[in-house]
């Protein structure tokens, strides 16, 4: 009798086992120690610098945290709940919108798709170097079109009243897309009977998205919510290439970030407490959404 490709059918049984412990171990190892970690390093004041001691303190960081001398922390936190709701609002909507329009058959229709979902795929740092180059006040071409139309002239990302603004715009392009493709799946999913019904009652396009097609999109809008609020609270790579947390930009993510690894300053006790400050955060703020989209879809 030929042999098994993988050993004796004795030894085939491992294999499974073997396939789950291989990314089970790089989740310990890259996942839960350092989760652990940080919960432990957030009872204590450690620069994370080597040779530097490791000294237990309890909650003085999370007491120091909602302190007046911490006022910081506080307009972290509003500045990341700014963010939030214009990130998602605008994303959302104009997510949406594309999958209203673009949710048709054709080669032509899934060529728009493709275009307004690809800025999905660029790194963070691609983007953002694209778009510092862009709202580049000197010599940017963003710049030279505001001065040379409406002689108008601005520092963009330099200023403390547009750099949050412009940052939530470029985050707003790069996910829209991704945000489309999930309501284009749930247009998909709506029968058509119930158009062909409605529209023999007379129902207007305003109505049969307002009557119909919204609430029908409940699943899908409660997963873009979901994952909107979510990504925009843990956001920090794009705020720091663009702004570095300057002019108004500085998110709990960013001061959290800055907190533990800033160069010659470093508190990876402090950022520790950050960390789990965020993950409360985004606990209460991506749970509550969660929460109440849910019981809407329900009383649909």
């Amino acid at each position: 009798m030929p042999r098994c490709l993988f050993g004796t059918p004795r030894t085939r049984r491992f294999i499974p086992w073997a396939s789950i412990a291989i990314p089970g171990l790089g989740w310990l190892l890259f996942g839960l120690y350092p989760s652990l970690a940080t919960i432990g390093y957030s009872f204590t004041q450690y620069s994370g610098l080597p040779g530097t001691p490791l000294n237990f303190c309890g909650l003085c960081n999370y007491t120091n945290a909602f302190t007046a001398l911490s006022s910081t922390v506080w307009d972290a936190i509003r500045v990341s709940l700014i963010y939030v709701v214009g990130v998602t609002v605008f994303q959302n909507a104009i997510g949406m919108g594309l999958a209203l329009l673009l949710n048709r058959r054709g080669r032509s229709y899934a060529v728009y798709r493709a275009l307004i979902f690809m800025p999905q795929i660029f790194s963070v740092a691609v983007v953002g170097a694209i778009f510092s180059l862009i709202f580049d006040p000197f010599s940017g071409p963003l710049d030279k079109l505001l001065h040379g139309a409406f002689g108008v002239t601005s520092t963009f990302l330099g200023s403390d009243r547009l750099a949050l603004p412009l940052v939530m715009l470029v985050n707003v392009w790069m996910f829209s897309g991704y945000s489309m493709l999930i309501y284009i799946a749930g247009l998909r999913n709506i029968p058509a009977e119930v158009y062909e019904a409605a529209s023999l009652d007379g129902a207007g396009r305003f109505r049969l998205f307002r009557n119909m097609t919204f609430p029908l999109l409940a699943p899908a809008f409660t997963v873009n919510m979901f994952l909107t609020v979510v990504g925009s609270l843990g956001e920090y790579a794009l705020i720091l290439v663009l702004a570095g947390g300057q002019h108004g930009t500085q998110t709990l993510g960013i001061y959290m970030f800055t907190s533990a690894f800033n160069a010659g300053s470093a508190e990876l006790g402090y950022g520790s407490m950050l960390a789990m400050l965020q993950f409360f955060l985004t606990l209460i703020v991506g749970g509550g959404v969660l929460w109440t989209l849910r019981r809407r879809e329900v009383a649909l």
